[in-house]
């Protein structure tokens, strides 16, 4: 069953011709003034859509404008979603989006989807904004969904706790809003270990969670 999401709880990345922040309604606000061929980047974690090959979600743009979904797998494979360009025709109302993406299984692996790419106006520079909300999509492995995986204490105000049962990790990095790199902890290969937080600037950070490079959790932080 697919499972509605926040686009808020997401883990987000763009380059600085896009700035992606909070907005009202658990909704991602994303503010562009975009060369041609830039998009930003939705990350989907282990999420397998070989079964369930529908992302849907609500968009709002004030301006038209023309999105395109582009598919990546974790072995950095990519298809290209052009066949089902969705136009906004632009004003306050939000529209919702069922993009099947099941024709795209001869190009692409769809049990290992890691990242979905945004294109506004594609091949075109462009500056806008957009809303985001109510993403659906198989349910991704995170640590508030996987009982043998702990992060804690969230929101943090020093040290960060992670403790697993089963699952080895070697690596944390924190993300700030805007997907960029704050923060990596690198460790041997642990169930357990704490990480001081002191010096960070307070706010909503992403954290991603690793063993060997492969990831194995991911979710938001809140460092007061």
């Amino acid at each position: 069953m697919p499972v509605s999401v926040t686009a808020q709880n997401f883990q987000w990345f763009a380059n600085d011709h896009f700035e992606l922040t909070d907005a009202p309604d658990d909704a991602l606000l994303v503010t562009y003034q975009k060369k041609s061929w830039e998009a930003f980047t939705l990350y989907v974690g282990e999420a397998d859509f070989s079964e369930n090959t529908i992302l849907t979600f609500a968009v709002q743009s004030a301006v038209p404008a023309t999105l395109r979904i582009d598919l990546m797998d974790r072995e950095g494979n990519q298809a290209s979603g052009n066949i089902a360009n969705i136009k906004l025709e632009g004003g306050k109302n939000f529209v919702e989006v069922v993009y099947d993406f099941g024709q795209l299984k001869q190009e692409i692996d769809l049990s290992k989807i890691s990242h979905f790419h945004f294109y506004v106006n594609p091949g075109t520079p462009a500056t806008g904004e957009l809303l985001i909300k109510n993403i659906k999509l198989p349910k991704t492995k995170t640590a508030s969904d996987a009982v043998s995986i702990l992060v804690y204490p969230n929101p943090v105000t020093d040290f960060l706790k992670i403790r697993t049962t089963d699952q080895l990790f070697d690596e944390i990095i924190l993300f700030d809003v805007q997907g960029r790199e704050i923060a990596r902890n690198q460790t041997t290969a642990t169930h357990y270990h704490e990480w001081s937080l002191k010096n960070l600037p307070k706010g909503i950070y992403q954290y991603q969670l690793n063993y060997q490079t492969e990831i194995i959790a991911s979710d938001r932080l809140l460092i007061e």
